[in-house]
């Protein structure tokens, strides 16, 4: 696609700008602000630009101009062909990730606008005295003046991280106190006269690391000089806590399951599934939920009874449609599913995850017993147990499928396969794959679903 027209200021940009989509976008995204005058200052970080944009993109945008800067951001995005999932934060940051489609294989870009340098809500260099001081680079974009950027960074290193990287002591020997009239200005604005004294004294000197044991005295001189942020600072501790609660109860990650008869793929499949999205931050992992890594104590000292009274040379046994199990033994596997979902599953699912199960609590509807066939169970269990937001049943010719692991007879294989298609009436989300096609393919489009599900809950319009 054909990138939206580049603004004269822009127009020189060098050459490693169209090395990267990164480049390309922001080349494009910063060249619409200068059109449309979004009042905007890159907060740090763009000295390594275009050879390296570094994990994301720091911005302070006016106030009055937050709302215009996000749909530029969307309209570009719509035009790169990107996926757009936004995060809004109580402590008024709005964080942007760009997804590139998977054939890309592009990492994605993070944006993160705010409109004033916070600390967990709390303003400790307000937005004005970062776009005030703000001029042009080279390359045309907006940037803090030097003495600006150093307190941002000191500040930083100080209330929000607690130690002085390499990085960022580097950047401040490079950046040095070229105008200490208006550094001392700016930090006496943000936190007094006497603090911004002894921070002044600290980059002049060239340790940065003396101002690390003034972090209280920071903290407490920007909530007294801006009580209002003090309030904003509680309501987002606060906050913070009713969102790990509601994440418990109302989890924001997503099930994606993998279910068909033994030799269908799944456990391959779940594994390169992950490695689809390891050079992206979409957080996406597998666990096995099968009946052979039991969690529940009584199931591995029932296993391991069986191994020792067991005499006999172990036969491998095939399994057919004549096979008969008791229910005891059907009751002792769920509960074991059900406590490695809590232990294993449940917390990656609060935390906003993209589960990949290799098996599934359906698999019960696979067990050989008469009760299972009955209507009432079936709807009895299928609304006990979570749905989940994609399911992939993999297909293939009966004999295909038996012939790689011989666990199977072909009959039973095909019983299998019957019973997992059944979930298309209860699951909405449910798709069929080949699991004897082109494993490649098959991966991809499962790919595609799962960023689209990730992303649709994540669109600006949901969110």
């Amino acid at each position: 696609m054909t990138p939206p027209r580049i603004s004269a200021a822009l127009a020189q940009a060098p050459a490693g700008w169209e090395s990267s989509l990164t480049g390309r976008f922001l080349e494009a995204l910063l060249a619409a602000y200068h059109d449309e005058t979004v009042r905007y200052a890159v907060l740090r970080n763009y000295e390594r630009w275009p050879e390296h944009f570094g994990k994301d993109v720091d911005l302070v945008v006016a106030a009055n101009d937050m709302a215009l800067a996000e749909r530029i951001i969307q309209r570009v995005a719509d035009t790169f062909g990107l996926y757009v999932t936004v995060r809004r934060k109580r402590s008024s940051h709005v964080t942007y990730y760009l997804v590139a489609p998977i054939e890309s294989q592009e990492a994605g870009i993070i944006l993160d606008l705010r409109p004033d340098v916070v600390h967990h809500g709390l303003v400790y260099l307000p937005g004005p005295v970062v776009l005030g001081s703000r001029r042009r680079h080279a390359d045309g974009y907006y940037i803090p003046s030097p003495a600006i950027e150093s307190l941002a960074i000191l500040l930083h290193t100080v209330i929000d991280t607690g130690e002085i990287r390499a990085s960022y002591r580097a950047r401040l020997a490079e950046l040095g106190v070229s105008d200490p009239v208006e550094l001392l200005a700016a930090a006496t604005f943000a936190v007094g006269g006497r603090l911004a004294a002894e921070l002044v004294r600290c980059l002049e000197a060239g340790e940065p690391e003396r101002a690390l044991p003034l972090r209280g005295r920071l903290v407490r001189a920007c909530a007294r000089r801006r009580p209002q942020t003090l309030v904003r600072w509680l309501g987002a501790r606060a906050g913070a806590v009713a969102d790990r609660v509601r994440g418990w109860v109302r989890p924001s990650g997503h099930i994606v399951i993998l279910v068909g008869p033994d030799g269908s793929g799944k456990t391959t499949s779940a594994e390169l599934l992950c490695q689809r999205f390891a050079e992206t931050r979409i957080p996406v992992s597998a666990v096995y939920l099968g009946a052979q890594a039991p969690l529940l104590p009584t199931r591995r000292l029932s296993q391991q009874i069986r191994k020792r009274l067991s005499t006999a040379p172990k036969v491998k046994v095939v399994k057919d449609v004549t096979r008969r199990q008791r229910l005891r033994g059907l009751v002792h596997i769920m509960a074991d599913k059900w406590l490695r979902y809590i232990v294993y599953v449940r917390p990656r699912l609060a935390r906003g995850e993209v589960v990949v199960l290799d098996r599934y609590f359906y698999d019960l509807r696979t067990f050989p017993h008469p009760l299972i066939k009955r209507p009432w169970v079936e709807a009895l269990v299928m609304r006990l147990i979570p749905e989940p937001a994609l399911a992939f049943c993999l297909v293939a010719d009966p004999a295909l499928i038996t012939a790689r692991k011989n666990e199977l007879t072909v009959a039973e294989t095909e019983r299998q396969i019957a019973c997992y298609r059944g979930l298309s009436r209860w699951v909405r989300n449910f798709r069929e794959m080949p699991a004897d096609g082109d494993r490649t393919a098959v991966i991809d489009r499962m790919a595609e679903l799962v960023l689209a599900l990730y992303t649709s809950h994540r669109s600006p319009e949901r969110v």
